[in-house]
C-alpha cells in the first residue's frame, strides 16, 4: 500500500514514513523512561509509551497524507503539548533538555518529517511576501548558531521557528483560513479554561508565589509564567472580539471566551496585557467606524497641551493615580516598568558590542543575567522588549527581515484593512513593547502569528466592511 504525498507528485511508501515516525516519536518515550528509571517506574509507564508511539505513528502517516483529522490533531498538539508548562520557576533554561524541551524538539522534527509530502500545496504560499520574509528570518536565526554562545540551543530553536511556519501553512492549506482561525480561538478557550481550573485543583503548581518585593500571588496555570498566561488570554479576547464583530463566532462561544480571557488576565495580574487588549480593541473599532483619524488628532492635541504644562512646571501630580498600578505600591515600579528600563539599557550596551549580527538567536539569557548582576530584582531572562530582543539576537542586519515583515503588515493596516488580521497583529506588536512576544524563542504567540501570515496567502475570510470591493473579490476568489 502506498501513501501519495503532495511533493510534486512524489510518492512515499507507508512503511518508510511509518518507520521514520516511530524513530522520531520513540525518542520522547525513551527519554521519559530514562528519567523514571531511578524511581523504578518503567513498568508503569511502558504501556503508555508504546501506545503513544503507535498512535502517534498512525497520526503522522495520516498527516503526511493530508487527512484533516490528523492535521487538526497536530494543530491542537502544537497548542497543548508545546504550550503546556509546569516549570516551578516559570522559565526554560537555555541549553537545558528537560522533558518539556524534548517534547518541543520531537514535535518540530515531526513537522519536518511530513513536510516533503506537502511541498506542492506549500509552494503557493511563497507568493506571499510576509511568508518569504518570515522564512528568511528563520534561516538567519539558524545561521546564527555559527556564532551563538549556545550553538545547539540556537539551532534547535531556529528549527522550531521554521517548523511553526511550515505547520501554519499546512494547517491553513488543509483546513482553510477561516476554519483555522476559529479552531485557534476554540483551542485557546479550552487551554485557558484548564489553566483557570488548575488554580483551584492544583494551587501549588498553578500560582506563582510573590517575590520579596510583592505580596500578590499570580496565576500561571499551565502556561509557565503569569506574563505568558496574560498574553495568551489577551490573544483569546482579541480573537473572540474580532470574530464576533464579523459574525464568525457564535454568542455561545463569544461570551465564555470573554469571561475566561479577562478572568485569566486578572488572575495573572497582567496589567500591561489588559491595557494592550483594550487599547488595540479601541483602535481597530475606531478605524472600522472611520473615527480613528479624528480621535488621533484629538489625542495629539492633548499630548501637545500636556507637554506645554510640563514645560512651564504646571503639570499636575499624578502620584495618586500611578500608585495603584504598581504591585509593590512604589511609583518607581511604574516609571521603570518593573525594572524593564534597566534591562533595555544593559541590552543596548551588549548590542553595541555586536551590532551587525548579534549574539545568536535565543542564546543571550546567560549573558544578560551576568551583565545585569545579582542586585537586579526579577528574572532577566530576556530584554522584555521584542524589538530590542530581535536586535540583541541577530543584530540590525539579521533582524532586518522581520522588521521589514512588520512594516509590511503595518502598511496593510492602512492600505488593505482586515480586522481579523490587524487586531491580533497589532496586539502582538503592542505586547512587544514590554515582552519579547513573537521575536524571541518560538512559542504559542509565534505559531499564532504565522497562522495569520498563512491566512494572508489564502484569505478566504473577508476583511473590514469598508475595504474596497475589488480587493474583497480578489480575496474570496
Amino acid at each position: 500500500m502506498n501513501a501519495t504525498g503532495y511533493g510534486g507528485g512524489m510518492e512515499r511508501r507507508v512503511p518508510d514514513i511509518l518507520f521514520g515516525a516511530m524513530l522520531v516519536l520513540g525518542v520522547f518515550p525513551v527519554f521519559i523512561l530514562a528519567q523514571l528509571s531511578a524511581n523504578q517506574s518503567i513498568a508503569a509507564v511502558l504501556p503508555f509509551a508504546l501506545g503513544a508511539v503507535a498512535f502517534g505513528s498512525v497520526a503522522v502517516v495520516a498527516a503526511a497524507a493530508g487527512r484533516k483529522w490528523a492535521i487538526t490533531l497536530l494543530f491542537v498538539f502544537a497548542f497543548f503539548g508545546l504550550s503546556f508548562g509546569m516549570r516551578m520557576d516559570g522559565y526554560a533554561r537555555t541549553g537545558g533538555m528537560d522533558w518539556q524541551n524534548m517534547t518541543k524538539l520531537v514535535a518540530w522534527l515531526l513537522v519536518f518529517l511530513i513536510f516533503p509530502f506537502h511541498v506542492r500545496r506549500l509552494v503557493p504560499f511563497l507568493r506571499e511576501k510576509t511568508i518569504v520574509l518570515a522564512l528568511i528570518y528563520g534561516c538567519v536565526a539558524f545561521a546564527s548558531s555559527a556564532w551563538s554562545l549556545i550553538p545547539a540551543y540556537t539551532a534547535a530553536n531556529s528549527l522550531g521557528l521554521i517548523s511553526y511556519l511550515i505547520l501554519a501553512c499546512i494547517v491553513v492549506s488543509v483546513l482553510g483560513a477561516e476554519a483555522t482561525i476559529r479552531l485557534l480561538t476554540q483551542t485557546l478557550l479550552v487551554f485557558l479554561t484548564i489553566g483557570l481550573i488548575s488554580g483551584i485543583a492544583l494551587p501549588d503548581i498553578a500560582w506563582l508565589p510573590p517575590s520579596a518585593e510583592e505580596s500578590v500571588y499570580r496565576l500561571r496555570g499551565f502556561s509557565g509564567h503569569p506574563n505568558v498566561l496574560g498574553a495568551q488570554a489577551a490573544l483569546l479576547v482579541t480573537l473572540a472580539v474580532v470574530l464576533r464583530r464579523h459574525r464568525r463566532l457564535p454568542a455561545m462561544l463569544f461570551l465564555p471566551a470573554l469571561l475566561v480571557g479577562f478572568a485569566a488576565i486578572i488572575a495573572a495580574d497582567s496589567r500591561t496585557m489588559l491595557a494592550a487588549t483594550i487599547v488595540v480593541w479601541l483602535v481597530i473599532s475606531l478605524r472600522e467606524r472611520k473615527l480613528l483619524g479624528p480621535m488621533a488628532a484629538l489625542g495629539g492635541a492633548g499630548l501637545i497641551f500636556a507637554m506645554a504644562l510640563l514645560a512651564v512646571g504646571e503639570f499636575p501630580d499624578l502620584t495618586f493615580l500611578l500608585g495603584p498600578l504598581a504591585r509593590t505600591g512604589s511609583i518607581s515600579e511604574v516609571v521603570t516598568l518593573t525594572g524593564r528600563t534597566e534591562l533595555w539599557i544593559v541590552s543596548g550596551e551588549l548590542i553595541a558590542q555586536k551590532p551587525v549580527l548579534g549574539w545568536g538567536f535565543g542564546g543571550t539569557e546567560a549573558l544578560l543575567i551576568e551583565s545585569v548582576g545579582r542586585a537586579f530584582q526579577g528574572a532577566p531572562v530576556n530584554a522584555h522588549n521584542m524589538y530590542i530582543q530581535a536586535i540583541f539576537n541577530l543584530g540590525f542586519l539579521g533582524a532586518l527581515p522581520i522588521f521589514t515583515l512588520l512594516g509590511v503588515l503595518v502598511s496593510r493596516m492602512w492600505t488593505r484593512p482586515d480586522a481579523i488580521r490587524d487586531q491580533p497583529v497589532l496586539l502582538m506588536m503592542v505586547m512587544g513593547l514590554t515582552e519579547v512576544s513573537i521575536l524571541a524563542l518560538p512559542v504559542l504567540l509565534t505559531f499564532t502569528f504565522f497562522l495569520v501570515l498563512a491566512r494572508e496567502a489564502q484569505p478566504d475570510v473577508v476583511g473590514d466592511a469598508h475595504a474596497p470591493s475589488r480587493l474583497k473579490k480578489m480575496r474570496t476568489a
